[in-house]
Order: structure tokens, then C-alpha cells, then sequence
């Protein structure tokens, strides 16, 4: 009984001292409301990366060309890419060579990232199309300055996605100098900046024209920078990726060297999630710091508290108060001020991890092993820096404490 005994007096405590009490708990509410905001969001963000990152990354390899190892003529050539296309479990192979820009129509102008691919590319790394359509065999094979631009880009210059059949013009940086292309838009792909929230205006454009027609506007060869492969079943990547290694190093005499690199895009995105579950694990500690400080409000109050009873205190000591009741009723006080400010934190920081994520069109992730951490997290914040004014309430003499004005 006398555990509820204290939780009542704790209670009554706090109830007459309603500011003070607010304001010691403020440190524990900010800090907690800081870390939920973070974990819910940081985990929200990884699971929206990996379930988009399944639907892509499941069945895709990317080869590279390890430039430290290559030699002269190891590059990946178009006759490359064809080769691939007909190895076993093959069921799309792409090009991909990159490059940037300035997009322009009229008075408007841009810096973009291009892409260089073929019409594979929009299946291998689903592509959504918002109008019109990507571009096709024959513009790839035979370099037509078409594109498609993403419906950022679309907006800010047109003030409409529907722009299919208008033109641009493109300035490509390659060859030593610059190459101005009027390309005739195709299609409007949603711009990929969306899927993180970042579609706003400033960021660059990202367009997709055939890698012929980026080859030619470089002054560049067929060489390819890299080459995406999706394969028929997730169960075949193994087999298809050893089998490309070797068909490159075949053609290419460059056996027994590192050359030619196959990655699985699923282990580069277990990568970007350890990455992003690190910064997430510093900057949640750095906010927990502030719940030190509530720590250290928590306890200077209970000092204060002790010093206001102190007559209190000696009467429960002469009526044969224990020591140790003495300092359980000090620390179940500090406990329950923790506990309150960390459920109040609690709910703040589910209400800001939800407005954070609907900017970022993400789903924040709550679990009751976060929440239940956090409250038992909470309470042992207040029972820690309790420790010190419940012993010094506990020792005090009951002759001394009954002389106190």
C-alpha cells in the first residue's frame, strides 16, 4: 500500500505546483518529443526506400568499369550490351551514361542531370511516366533528339505536365566543349526527387534521352559509363551476374584482374539504410542530451522540494517514518515528473514525426518497443537525478528537521 500512498502524495505535489512542475519537465519534453520525431522518421524513411527499392532493386544488377584496373579498350561497348541481352535469365539490359546540362525554352533555362539510356531503362528502374511515353526503339538506334523530362522541369517552364510534342533545347557539356540539341519532348516522367519530398523549385531537371543521342552530343565513342540488367526471377541475380563478369572478361581479355564490377542494387541500398540508421543514431543522441538537462531540472526542483518539507520530513521521521520510505516517497515524486513530461513528449513527438512525414510523403513508423523504451526511459531519467535529493531528505535528522522554520 504505501508504493500507491506515494504515488498519491507525488501526485498532489505536482497538482499544487502546476508551473513548476511544467517547467522542470520541459527539458524531458523536448528531448523526448525530439528522439520520437527522429526515430519515427528515420524509420519511416527506410522503410519507404526499401519497399520502393524491392520493386526495383529485386531483379537489377549494375555493372561498372573499375577505372583503376581498366586498361585502354576494356570500356563496355554497345556490342557488349548486345551480348548481355542474350545471356540466359536476361530479360532487359541497359545502357547508361550520364551527363549534365542546361535545359532551356524560351526565357526559361535549367541546370540538368542526363541520362543516356535506352527504351529498357524506363522497365529495369520503373519509370513513371505522367504523359506521353518513353522513348522508342527507333529514336534509340537511330540518335533522334527526343526526350522525356521529368514534370518538374515540365511545370517551371510550361506550367503544365501536358508538353508532350513542344521542344527544348538542351546544352551538353563533352568533348572538350559544348553541344546544343533541339529535342522534341516525348514524354513527362514524374520527377524522382518526389519520392523524397524534395520536389521543389531549384532542384535539377532529370531527363532521359537515348544514349546514342547523349554519345554523339559528347563527342564519345559507344563506350557505355554503366549498364543496368534486370533479370527474369530475383532467384537468377547470382547466376547472371557471374555469367556477365566472365562474358566482359572474356571479350575483353582482362581475366584474373578486377575489371568489371556487378553489383546487386539491394546491397547499395542495405548500405544507404545502415548509412541512414547512423546519422539517425547521432542525431537522436545528440537530442537526448536535452534530456540530461530536464535530468538535472528534475532534480534541482527535488532539492527545492526537499528544503520547503523539511518539517514534513520530520514529522514522518518522528512518527517512525523509515529511512528508506523517506526516500521512496522523494523518488516515486521525481519518477512520475519524468513519466508525465515523457508521455506529453510522447504524443508532441507523434504529432510532429506525422507533420514532418507528410512533407516528406513518407509514413513515420511507431512501434510499442520505441514507446514503451521511452517511458520506461523517462521514468529512469526522473528515478537517476531523484537519487541525490531523496538520500538527503532520507538522512536527515528528525530533531533537526522539526527545529526548521
Amino acid at each position: 500500500m504505501l508504493i500507491f500512498e506515494n504515488i498519491k502524495m507525488a501526485v498532489e505535489s505536482i497538482k499544487i505546483n502546476r508551473m513548476r512542475s511544467f517547467l522542470t519537465m520541459l527539458g524531458i519534453i523536448i528531448g523526448i518529443t525530439a528522439v520520437i520525431m527522429i526515430i519515427a522518421a528515420g524509420d519511416g524513411a527506410k522503410e519507404s526506400m526499401m519497399s520502393s527499392a524491392q520493386d526495383i532493386g529485386s531483379t537489377t544488377l549494375m555493372v561498372n568499369v573499375n577505372t583503376q584496373e581498366a586498361e585502354a579498350g576494356e570500356g563496355i561497348t554497345m556490342e557488349d550490351v548486345e551480348a548481355v541481352r542474350a545471356l540466359s535469365g536476361v530479360a532487359a539490359v541497359s545502357p547508361l551514361g550520364q551527363g549534365v546540362g542546361q535545359v532551356a525554352f524560351e526565357r526559361h533555362d535549367s541546370f540538368a542531370i542526363l541520362y543516356g539510356t535506352s527504351p529498357d531503362f524506363e522497365s529495369i528502374q520503373q519509370v513513371d511516366m505522367v504523359a506521353g511515353r518513353f522513348f522508342s526503339e527507333e529514336d534509340y538506334l537511330a540518335g533522334r533528339n527526343v526526350v522525356v523530362i521529368d514534370d518538374l522541369t515540365a511545370r517551371k517552364f510550361f506550367g503544365t505536365s501536358n508538353v508532350v510534342g513542344m521542344s527544348v533545347s538542351l546544352s551538353v557539356s563533352g568533348g572538350g566543349g559544348r553541344s546544343t540539341l533541339k529535342c522534341k519532348i516525348a514524354g513527362v516522367s514524374k520527377s524522382p526527387y518526389a519520392s523524397y519530398g524534395m520536389d521543389f523549385e531549384g532542384m535539377p531537371g532529370t531527363l532521359y534521352i537515348p544514349f546514342t543521342t547523349l554519345s554523339d552530343a559528347q563527342g564519345g565513342g559507344s563506350t557505355v559509363d554503366s549498364l543496368y540488367i534486370r533479370t527474369e526471377t530475383e532467384e537468377q541475380k547470382d547466376a547472371v551476374s557471374a555469367n556477365t563478369r566472365s562474358l566482359l572478361e572474356a571479350r575483353h581479355n582482362a581475366r584474373g584482374r578486377s575489371v568489371y564490377m556487378v553489383q546487386d542494387l539491394m546491397q547499395q541500398v542495405d548500405m544507404i539504410n545502415s548509412m541512414i540508421g547512423m546519422i539517425q543514431t547521432f542525431v537522436a543522441a545528440v537530442a537526448a542530451i536535452s534530456l540530461l538537462v530536464g535530468g538535472v531540472g528534475v532534480m534541482n526542483i527535488m532539492l527545492v522540494s526537499v528544503s520547503e518539507r523539511t518539517r514534513e520530513i520530520g514529522i514522518r521521521k518522528a512518527l517512525g517514518a523509515k529511512t528508506g520510505a523517506i526516500m521512496q516517497q522523494f523518488l516515486t515524486e521525481s519518477a512520475i515528473l519524468s513519466l508525465i513530461g515523457g508521455a506529453i513528449g510522447l504524443v508532441l513527438g507523434y504529432l510532429g514525426a506525422l507533420g514532418i512525414c507528410s512533407l516528406i510523403d513518407v509514413t513515420p513508423v511507431f512501434t510499442a518497443s520505441s514507446i514503451v523504451i521511452t517511458l520506461v526511459f523517462s521514468a529512469a531519467v526522473g528515478i537517476f537525478f531523484g537519487i541525490y535529493p531523496a538520500r538527503q531528505a532520507a538522512r536527515m535528522s528528525p530533531i533537526e528537521a522539526l527545529r526548521h522554520e
